[in-house]
């Protein structure tokens, strides 16, 4: 495709080219931290999952980079992060080149963001190996077709994923824009949340690295997904492009990287995991809205001591002004996607498992109320109820005046009275069960300390029809664990037994499934508990035998663990000591 040259492309470049140099120059420190992908989870889910674990294959993505002031925007295609040597699939990634400049040479930006996205060895999705690559001011012009008439639509895009790690705006002055610089702004924003919404791709964008006022391009965005970092140095508050829904809280998330573009590719690697996964692929958990919700419902706040949906100024806001909804976990998001969907129905509630998610198209209404019932069971109590609902804003032509269309949803957690839930009685106004924004397309109820019963979400809107995607976790632990699995009073091999068969399990487990601590999962903390109570009634069984093995010796440790307590049995009865 040609590159075509224009005034106001000239002036984007300038902004986008000294904002993407600097995010090059911080994102290269990056490896004297830890492995991004151990913090969010990533490796976890690997182990658990082993050659079961989504790797990225088959999802098309894209690249949009910024040149790098010598008109190089292309990772390195020689790299052996992109090679079949190291690729899980034995094959080399496919480069595409959406802007006709790949002989220009090889950005290290560009090739930095490449690797957390894709790579091999650096990347949550090293299968991933269909990427179209565009520099940012071509993809403006040429394929959001922001240099043609108004009414010209953006180009089609076949992408899932798509990674802008670049900030920038028409202005020459930042400071001081025209008019004509600002309605440029706006007008690529409508043309980019259009085609997110039309295309159906998930868009990860990022934001300065000092903390500034949030940039207009693309950081205003109403569809994409604004990734910060976790250390809180970037861009962050409300959104304050006139004419462009004021007053939204961005960023999204935030991402364990040392620069802003490196957290916004990362975060587009773990989108791409996602979509390849068996839980994804074939439903509505790939629309781009669900997508959004999966990703902050999965968000975690335990990082943040100061992480509050509170501002500086006592204003509610759905995220927090710095963090989002918290940092992403891949780990946690994944595990939405297992639970599957629930649809909510405006009769009879849904039962909503501990984790899961919805798409649906809402009516306005107060008869039109979608509802999901969650059961917090007897004797144990709700640490972290985490949910999510996202949808888009409506944009169509003319792109250079249309306002976007944003309908007014609405969520709200009820107990079993009917009651709007507040933990926080001090709060005032502020109830702790109610999310309802005026101004964002995401709201988020995150609540603690939930004691057990079952609480109704119903999720309606106040104004217009509107498609969303909603997601939910839930972490639950029993007041009192225990691994008396049968519930037998004792705690004995047929209780091992339970625990072996529901090993590995990674939600809605049971007690009898071997679920000791009552968080809906069997791992080795429920073998931990198990071992406590086995070593109080039988201090002197050996504890290498009570050691997780690998899945071959199961049979082996299970059947010497009962020979064992059996003898113990015997030898009991007869008075010998073993």
């Amino acid at each position: 495709m040609a590159r075509t040259e224009t005034r106001s492309n000239i002036a984007l470049r300038c902004v986008i080219c000294c904002s993407a140099l600097l995010l090059c120059l911080l994102g290269w420190s990056s490896p004297l931290f830890g492995d991004w992908r151990d913090d969010v989870g990533f490796s976890k889910l690997v182990s658990v999952l082993g050659t079961a674990a989504p790797n990225g294959a088959g999802v098309p993505i894209s690249l949009v980079e910024a040149e790098n002031g010598s008109s190089r925007y292309f990772p390195n295609t020689a790299s052996e992060e992109f090679g079949s040597a190291s690729d899980p699939l034995g094959i080399a990634v496919a480069f595409i080149d959406g802007s006709g400049g790949q002989s220009e040479g090889v950005s290290s930006h560009a090739n930095g963001q490449a690797n957390n996205f894709f790579g091999n060895t650096t990347s949550a999705a090293p299968a991933a190996n269909q990427v179209t690559v565009y520099e940012a001011n071509e993809y403006m012009d040429n394929v959001l077709n922001l240099k043609d008439s108004d009414r010209v639509l953006p180009d089609p895009q076949n992408f899932r994923v798509q990674n802008f790690s670049w900030i920038g705006s028409f202005a020459t002055d930042i400071n001081n824009p025209t008019t004509t610089e600002l309605n440029t702004d706006r007008e690529a924003l409508r043309r980019f949340d259009f085609a997110i919404n039309a295309d159906n791709i998930t868009a990860l964008v990022g934001l300065n690295n000092i903390e500034s006022p949030l940039p207009h391009l693309l950081g205003h965005s109403y569809n994409s997904i604004a990734v910060g970092r976790s250390d809180g140095t970037h861009s962050s508050g409300l959104t304050h492009l006139a004419d462009y829904g004021i007053g939204r809280s961005k960023p999204d998330l935030v991402v364990p990287q040392t620069s802003s573009s490196a957290a916004t590719s990362s975060a587009s690697s773990s989108v791409t995991y996602l979509h390849s996964s068996d839980t994804v692929l074939g439903t509505d958990a790939a629309k781009s809205e669900t997508m959004k919700a999966l990703l902050l419902a999965g968000a975690t706040k335990n990082e943040f001591a100061e992480w509050s949906q509170i501002d500086s100024g006592g204003q509610w806001h759905p995220l927090d002004d710095t963090y989002g909804a918290g940092e992403l976990n891949l780990y946690n998001s994944y595990l939405v996607t297992l639970g599957g969907q629930a649809a909510g129905r405006t009769t009879m509630p849904t039962h909503a498992a501990s984790h899961g998610w919805d798409y649906q198209v809402i009516q306005p209404g107060t008869g039109n109320k979608l509802l999901y019932d969650f059961v917090i069971p007897h004797g144990s109590v709700a640490e972290e109820l985490s949910i999510v609902l996202a949808w888009n804003a409506f944009i169509e032509a003319p792109f250079d005046s249309s306002d976007p269309v944003l309908a007014d949803l609405q969520l709200e957690l009820v107990d079993n009275n009917g009651i709007t839930i507040d933990l926080n009685l001090d709060d005032g106004a502020l109830l702790d069960g109610l999310s309802n924004s005026l101004v964002d397309n995401v709201e988020h109820l995150y609540l603690t300390d939930l004691s057990s019963g079952t609480y109704t979400l119903k999720v309606s809107s106040n104004d217009l029809a509107s498609d969303f995607g909603l997601a939910w976790r839930t972490s639950t632990l029993l007041e009192t664990p225990t691994a008396d699995f049968d519930e037998d009073g004792d705690t004995d091999g047929v209780d091992f037994f339970a625990w072996q068969r529901g090993f590995g399990t990674l939600i809605n487990a049971t007690h009898a499934d071997g679920d000791a601590d009552g968080d809906g999962d069997v791992d080795t903390d429920d073998l931990g508990i198990y071992r406590s109570e086995l070593a109080i009634g039988a201090p002197s069984l050996s504890s290498s035998l009570l050691a997780v093995p690998e899945p071959a010796s199961w049979f082996l440790v299970g059947a010497g663990l009962l020979l064992t307590l059996a003898l113990r049995s015997y030898h009991s009865r007869t008075g010998i000591n073993l």
